[in-house]
């Protein structure tokens, strides 16, 4: 145990945590509190980019994705360094703290990242561009100093047999070749009237060079692999993080679906879908986490394959929110509509006794707790005004005219209910995008929910993808006998069963409009989720039965 009156050398040696018998660097085998402080900082930026950007249609979605994409990369080359090379020393928190600032950078530039636009009003400006690059700059370059700084410690005479300087300096170079490409970007996005297509095209290009370049090098030179480091935890830590992103979310969920008229039952039970979903990923990922080595270069595949996991983790937490509101949205408006008809079509109101109805049905959803609620209901009192004002519109004799029509209500009152529709999407914290000509709040969370539809059931299809992928990977051997054949074919199943309903939601109006609004799109999901991790145990349970039965055999031979 480390004294606490000890003070902090200025830099320590990695060659320190040099380990002989892996022939592999392990510093430690769980991670620093100042490794944890560090995913903060990953985390702040990931919330405040939800923040701002709601997935409202398919230029914030690609956008949402661009971002990730970025701030991943970058902690994960942070994440590969440290848990290869360091220890606590005056240097390496020194260098923490230009990481740091580097995702405080990253914070200033999510708040107006778009590089998919709709029109140049909503792109993203230049100088969140440029910022952006000095921010990637910043990160590469001191990355290549810590390589740098490593390889000279690597390279003295005593430890020169191991040949590591090579390797090494390769790293660093990756990382200050990537610095200089990131620098001299910035100059592309200075010329504001230039297409910049290319220049994103290039950067994105860039990252991925300095994703295989990082794992590449460990994979050719195996003494700088990872099979000896705790980077199974630091990835997963940061599933468990995004995982308490979706945490969060539902909490928000449960004030916005509850916090106005109190418990019901359907929105506990959706509360109660949203807190399963989390915990079948938990119980999918965690209990299949592998806590042994299993091969250097598919450890390498293994990592890589965190990139879309993480993703696939977020878009179905975030999605699952959005599909409760959703529900919520179309239970509220069910109740509106039955109210509304009741009051035309059974009570006959008219005039001030029909506008107070009317009134009274919609200060239910207390609409005017929000500032956007506020906004949006003067739309909503005007079509109640002129309801008001027109005599014997919910007469019997008025009604009996539709009998034949395809609307069953007068045509006044279809304005009313879209106007209050389309205000209960703003005054429950759906974030929806201004209202374009005669475009209403309501169509827009129509597109905005097939958007969601779209991209939740593709990160299912991901999240389990990528789960089987890495448990096949995880595997001592590969072979179909070791593997759990029964937790791959629920899998397979299950993704089938996404994919299913993902073209059937795509390709089929009338089912996405009557499933969406329903309440059984959060349950299929637990199901699906449920079943795999079912799964997962019978598998177990099977393979444990059947080394049982070995043992015994094994046992028997041996008395005999």
């Amino acid at each position: 145990m480390a004294d606490a009156n000890a003070a902090i050398p200025w830099i320590t040696s990695p060659m320190e945590t040099w380990n002989e018998e892996s022939d592999s660097f392990s510093p430690r085998h769980e991670a620093s509190t100042l490794e944890l402080f560090f995913d903060l900082f990953f985390v702040a930026n990931l919330a405040t980019f939800t923040q701002y950007h709601a997935i409202t249609n398919r230029y914030h979605f690609w956008s949402y994705i661009a971002f990730f994409i970025l701030i991943w990369t970058t902690w994960f080359h942070v994440v590969c360094f440290d848990v290869r090379f360091v220890s606590d020393s005056v240097f390496e928190r020194a260098s923490k703290l230009v990481h740091f600032c580097t995702f405080a950078g990253f914070a200033l530039v999510g708040y107006k990242f778009n590089p998919v636009a709709k029109n140049v009003q909503t792109a993203t400006p230049h100088w969140i561009y440029r910022l952006l690059c000095w921010a990637l700059f910043a990160s590469r370059l001191w990355l290549g100093l810590q390589y740098l700084v490593t390889a000279i410690f690597c390279s003295t005479h005593k430890n020169r047999h191991l040949r590591l300087k090579l390797p090494l300096m390769l790293n660093a170079a990756v990382f200050l070749a990537a610095a200089v490409v990131y620098g001299s970007l910035s100059i592309g996005f200075s010329n504001v009237s230039t297409n910049l297509t290319g220049t994103i095209i290039g950067l994105y290009a860039v990252v991925l060079v300095e994703l295989v370049g990082t794992l590449g090098i460990s994979c050719v030179w195996q003494r700088l692999s990872f099979s000896s480091t705790h980077v199974g935890e630091r990835l997963g830590l940061l599933g468990l993080i995004i995982i308490g992103e979706g945490v969060i979310g539902t909490t928000k969920t449960i004030t916005r679906i509850m916090g106005r008229n109190g418990v019901y039952f359907e929105g506990c039970a959706l509360i109660f879908c949203l807190v399963l979903i989390l915990l079948f990923i938990w119980i999918l990922y965690f209990d299949n986490l592998p806590r042994y080595k299993f091969g250097i270069v598919k450890q390498q595949f293994w990592m890589a394959l965190h990139l879309p996991f993480h993703a696939s983790i977020l878009g179905v937490v975030e999605g699952s929110q959005q599909i409760a509101l959703a529900r919520n949205i179309f239970y509220n408006a069910e109740k509106l509509i039955v109210d509304t008809v009741y009051g035309c079509y059974f009570a006959h109101l008219d005039g001030e006794p029909l506008a107070q109805n009317l009134t009274k049905a919609v200060n239910y959803f207390k609409i005017n707790e929000t500032s956007s609620g506020k906004i949006a209901l003067k739309s909503v009192f005007d079509s109640i005004y002129i309801i008001g004002n027109e005599t014997g519109i919910c007469s019997p004799e008025n009604l009996t005219l539709l009998d034949n029509q395809p609307d069953p209500l007068p045509l006044n009152f279809y304005p009313f209910l879209e106007s209050t529709i389309s205000s209960l999407f703003q005054a429950f914290g759906l974030d929806l995008p201004p209202l374009e000509g005669n475009i209403t709040g309501l169509d827009i969370a129509a597109r905005s929910w097939r958007l969601v539809y779209t991209y939740y059931y593709t990160s299912i299809v991901v999240l389990l993808v990528c789960l089987t992928t890495s448990a096949l990977l995880a595997d001592k051997g590969l072979s179909w006998e070791r593997f759990k054949w029964i937790s791959f074919m629920v899998r397979a199943a299950m993704v089938g069963a996404s994919i299913v309903l993902l073209v059937m939601g795509l390709t089929n109006s009338d089912f996405f409009d009557n499933f969406i609004a329903s309440a059984w799109v959060l349950p299929s999901v637990v199901l699906m989720l449920w079943i795999c991790c079912l799964g997962d145990r019978m598998s177990k349970w099977g393979r444990r039965r059947k080394g049982k039965m070995y043992e015994k055999v094994a046992l028997r031979e041996v008395h005999d």
